[in-house]
C-alpha cells in the first residue's frame, strides 16, 4: 500500500471527511476521518503490517477488514487485544502493536521462525514435560512468549453494565435478511430487537453497487418506520440458552444504540434478553483459501477489499493478481479496476485456475507481497493478492438450539439440519442462497412467521431458499495457514491426523486450529 492509498470520495462510504482525527501508531503520529477503523486509517497512510502472529511472529496485514481478522489486534492505551480492523477510530487513540519485542520491525522472537520444525502441532505437549522439577523455569520461558497485549494491575478507567430486555422476536444479523425479518416481525405486531455486530445495518449491500445501496435505503427507512423495534449495534447475540433466554454483547453502546464511544459512557454492557422468538440472520463469512504464503501482508479476501475501496475510500495496492470462484470476487475485481488498481491477472477457479504460492520481500512492517506463482509455473508481479474461494456458515445459534449442521457438497459449505428447536428460525445466507429480493423476501416471511410462534399468530409461508453450486476451493498443492490466529498449518494438521488425532475435535485440541480469537470463524471448514 501506498503513502497516497486514501481514494476520492466513494458512493458508500462512511466517512465523515469534514471531521480529521489524529492519533499516534507506534508514537508517530497519524490521522484520518470519522468513521474510519483503525486499520483503515492506517492502510490509508500507507501502512501494511500491523502485527506479528503469535508463534512463528511472522509480519501480519489486512485479511479480512472485519472484527475477525487475524492479523490486525492492537493495544489502545491500557487495553490490550483490541480488534483494529473493526475497533472505530477516536482522537487521541495511543495505538501500538502487540506482540512484537523490541519493535514491529525488528521482532526478536521471529527467531521462532528458524526454529519452526521444533514447533509443530503439539510440541508443547511432548517438550516440557520432564524433569518435572524444572517447570518453574519452563513456565518463565513460555510466559515471555505469550501473546496479547498489556494490562495495568488496578486500572479500571472504563464501566461495565447490563440491563434486561423482554422482547417478541429478537433478530440475530443486521444485513439485509436480518433487515426484512425485523420488519416482518414489526409489521405484525411484535416487539423486535435487531442486533449487529457492524455499526450501520446493511450488511454486504454497504459496500456493493448503486442498486445495491439504493436497495438498502429503503430498507433502512422501512425499519425506521417501525417503533417497535429498537437496534443494537456494534453488538453481538453471544449465545442462546433455555427457553430463548439470550446473551447480547453490546460494545461502547450509546443513546442510538452502539456508535462512536463517548467520554463517560458504558464501555460494554451484557443485555439479558428473554425472546419467544430467534432469528438467526448472520450471512455468510468469507473464508481463505490455503496455499504457500497465504498469510503474507497483501494477501487479503473479496470482501476485504471491496469494504477498504467502498466503505472507507482505501486503495489496497497497487498491482493484483484475484483468484476468483464466484461472483463476488468478479465484483472486487470490478471495484479494483474503478479504484485504479492496475489487475494484472484474473485466475478463474471455476475453470481450474489456481494459484501456488505468495513471496514477499523486505522485513520486519515493511514486508511486502512480490509476487505470485500460479498452477502452470508462471511467476507474476504485484503487491496485492484477492482470493474468492467460498464462504463459511455461522451456524453457532442453531447448534446451540439443537441444531446439527449438515456438509451440502453442492455449496460446499455446512448448511443448517432443520432441527432446531421451534422458536429459532434462519434466514439469509444462513438459510440459503438467492437473489437479494428472494433473499429480502425469505426475511420478511421468518420475521412474520417468528412473530406469530411468539405471539400466537396465523403460521406464515416461507419460501424456501436452495443452495447454489460453488467449486470446491480448499486447498492448492501446496501447504499453508490454516488457523492464522494460532499459527496452525495444514502440515500441522496432517502431521495431527498421522499421530491418531484424526477427529475433528481431537485434532482441534491438540492443535489449537479455531481456539484462537477469530473463534473458527475463518478456519473451521478448511479444518475439516
Amino acid at each position: 500500500m501506498t503513502s497516497s492509498a486514501r481514494l476520492p470520495p466513494q458512493p458508500g462510504e462512511e466517512l465523515d471527511r469534514t471531521t480529521t482525527l489524529k492519533f499516534t501508531w507506534g508514537g508517530h503520529p497519524y490521522h484520518g476521518y470519522a468513521g474510519d477503523t483503525i486499520a483503515s486509517a492506517l492502510a490509508a497512510a500507507g501502512i501494511g503490517v500491523f502485527s506479528r502472529s503469535v508463534k512463528y511472529h511472522r509480519p501480519r496485514g489486512l485479511m479480512t477488514a472485519t472484527f475477525h481478522d487475524p492479523g490486525c489486534t492492537v493495544q489502545v492505551g491500557d487495553e490490550p487485544n483490541v480488534r483494529g480492523a473493526h475497533r472505530r477510530l477516536e482522537s487521541g487513540m495511543d495505538v501500538r502493536p502487540q506482540n512484537a519485542w523490541p519493535s514491529l520491525q525488528h521482532d526478536v522472537k521471529a527467531a521462532n521462525q528458524l526454529a519452526g520444525r521444533f514447533l509443530g502441532a503439539g510440541f508443547y505437549y511432548k517438550t516440557f514435560i520432564r524433569p518435572r522439577r524444572l517447570w518453574p523455569a519452563y513456565q518463565k520461558v513460555l510466559s515471555r512468549f505469550a501473546a496479547g497485549g498489556t494490562v495495568r494491575a488496578g486500572d479500571a478507567p472504563d464501566r461495565f453494565d447490563q440491563r434486561y430486555a423482554h422482547v417478541d422476536v429478537c433478530v440475530a444479523g443486521g444485513g439485509p435478511a436480518g433487515i426484512a425479518a425485523a420488519i416482518g416481525a414489526a409489521a405484525s405486531g411484535a416487539r423486535v430487537l435487531l442486533v449487529d455486530e457492524e455499526y450501520r445495518l446493511g450488511g454486504h449491500l454497504r459496500y456493493g453497487s448503486p442498486s445495491e445501496l439504493a436497495a438498502l435505503a429503503e430498507l433502512r427507512a422501512a425499519l425506521a418506520a417501525h417503533d417497535n423495534v429498537e437496534v443494537l449495534a456494534n453488538s453481538v447475540v453471544a449465545g442462546r440458552y433455555d427457553d430463548n433466554w439470550l446473551a447480547v454483547v453490546e460494545r461502547q453502546p450509546t443513546a442510538t444504540g452502539g456508535g462512536d464511544r463517548t467520554d463517560g459512557a458504558v464501555f460494554e454492557r451484557l443485555v439479558k434478553v428473554r425472546a419467544g422468538a430467534l432469528v438467526a440472520a448472520p450471512g455468510l463469512v468469507e473464508r481463505p483459501y490455503v496455499f504457500e504464503g497465504n498469510d503474507a501482508p497483501g494477501v487479503l479476501l473479496s470482501t476485504a477489499v471491496r469494504r477498504l475501496v467502498n466503505l472507507w475510500a482505501v486503495r489496497p495496492g497497487e498491482r493484483a493478481v484475484v483468484l476468483s470462484a464466484n461472483p463476488e470476487g468478479d465484483a472486487a475485481v470490478e471495484d479494483l479496476r474503478r479504484a485504479g488498481v492496475d489487475v494484472t491477472r484474473v485466475v478463474d477457479a471455476r475453470r481450474g485456475g489456481d494459484v501456488l504460492r505468495a513471496e514477499t520481500s523486505g522485513r520486519g512492517e515493511h514486508r511486502r507481497l512480490r509476487r505470485v506463482t500460479l498452477a502452470g509455473g508462471q511467476r507474476i508481479e504485484c503487491d496485492l493478492l484477492v482470493t474468492a474461494v467460498g464462504w463459511t456458515a455461522p451456524t453457532m445459534l442453531l447448534n446451540l438450539a439443537g441444531d446439527r449442521p449438515e456438509f451440502s457438497s453442492v455449496a460446499n459449505r455446512f448448511v443448517p439440519g432443520g432441527r432446531a428447536h421451534a422458536s429459532v428460525l434462519a434466514t439469509g445466507g444462513l438459510a440459503g442462497d438467492g437473489s437479494l429480493e428472494a433473499l429480502v423476501e425469505h426475511g420478511r416471511a421468518t420475521g412474520r412467521e417468528a412473530a406469530s410462534r411468539a405471539t400466537g399468530g396465523s403460521p406464515a409461508a416461507i419460501p424456501l431458499l436452495a443452495v447454489v453450486a460453488h467449486p470446491a476451493c480448499f486447498r492448492a498443492r501446496t501447504h499453508g495457514m490454516v488457523d492464522f490466529s494460532e499459527d496452525v498449518s495444514s502440515k500441522d494438521i496432517a502431521s495431527a491426523a498421522a499421530e491418531g488425532f484424526d477427529s475433528i475435535e481431537l485434532v482441534k485440541r491438540f492443535t489449537t486450529a479455531t481456539m484462537g480469537p477469530a473463534q473458527g470463524k475463518l478456519e473451521t471448514v478448511n479444518l475439516v
